[in-house]
Order: C-alpha cells, then sequence, then structure tokens
C-alpha cells in the first residue's frame, strides 16, 4: 500500500511540473490569472445573487440550486482543508512557477475548482445544450490553479469531483 501511495504522489508531482513548467509561455502567463477568477467567491455569489433575483421563477430556481451547491460544497472543502492540512504546491517543492496572488491555506482540495465545477453542473442541467461549454470552462480553471503554482493535479480532480456531485444531487 505504501509502495502506491507513493507511486501516486510521485505521479502528481510529475504531472504537476508538467503543467506548471512544461506548459509555461507569456500568452498563458497572461491569460491564466485572469480566468482563475472565474472560479473564485466573488464571481460565484455574484452569479449566485443575480439568478436569486431573478424574476422568472426558473432562473431563480436554478439560483436556489447554484447557492446550495456552492455552500454545501465550500462546508466540504473547509472541511478537507482541516482534516487534511496539504502544503501548497509552491510551498513545497522547489523550482514552482507561481502567479501573483499566493494563498497560504490548505492546498487539498482546490476551493476555485470545487466551485466552478459545482456551478457547470447546476448550469448544465438547467442549459444542457451549451454543457460541454460549462465543463470546458470548469476543466480550463482547474487547469489554472496547477499552473499558477496553487494545487497539485490530485486537489484539482478531488475539487471536481466534490463540485460535480454535490451539484448533481441537489438538482
Amino acid at each position: 500500500m505504501k509502495r502506491m501511495t507513493r507511486m501516486m504522489r510521485n505521479g502528481d508531482i510529475v504531472t504537476f511540473f508538467w503543467l506548471n513548467r512544461s506548459w509555461k509561455n507569456e500568452w498563458l502567463d497572461g491569460f491564466m490569472p485572469l480566468v482563475t477568477h472565474l472560479g473564485g467567491a466573488v464571481w460565484c455569489i455574484v452569479l449566485s445573487l443575480a439568478l436569486l433575483v431573478h424574476p422568472n421563477d426558473v432562473w431563480h430556481e436554478v439560483g436556489v440550486h447554484l447557492a446550495l451547491a456552492l455552500g454545501i460544497s465550500h462546508a466540504v472543502v473547509a472541511f478537507c482543508k482541516k482534516a487534511m492540512p496539504r502544503k501548497r504546491p509552491y510551498l513545497a517543492l522547489e523550482n514552482v512557477s507561481t502567479g501573483h496572488k499566493l494563498w497560504k491555506d490548505a492546498s487539498f482540495p482546490s476551493g476555485h475548482t470545487t466551485a466552478v465545477f459545482s456551478m457547470a453542473t447546476v448550469l448544465s442541467a438547467a442549459l444542457p445544450d451549451v454543457s460541454l461549454l460549462f465543463y470546458a470552462l470548469a476543466f480550463l480553471i482547474g487547469s489554472s490553479r496547477v499552473y499558477l503554482g496553487q494545487h497539485y493535479p490530485s486537489d484539482v480532480v478531488t475539487g471536481a469531483l466534490i463540485g460535480t456531485v454535490t451539484a448533481w444531487m441537489i438538482v
């Protein structure tokens, strides 16, 4: 079991450096810090509130689902970060490329990724014809967290699962 855990950890680190260093270029250095904010608290809260106050009952219900999915998944993430405090990659590894804003809380799981996959799932239930776009954007935002040195790939995958499953149970 220890050998398998070590292999998984090593694979996580190799994949981390592949996304964090090998993809490095000037265009992504400007783009990734912008796109990563779409999974942040401000964007999530603004979208939730806009839908909650929408006069159309259908969109109001989507807002309720979104607020519940974000709230519950955030509670799960907060619990995990306390129960399993993992140092962020830029604090634990050498030669990590980072963005400008460096978070200091625990790395596992990715809150941005959890939030954006919650949003993608709720919005996909409401607008199934554009679900591929929602999930592609969520994947991009999750990848930006690794590119910016904030999370390991396993943090992002776990966040995606928490966000998707939580939202799926609500809708």
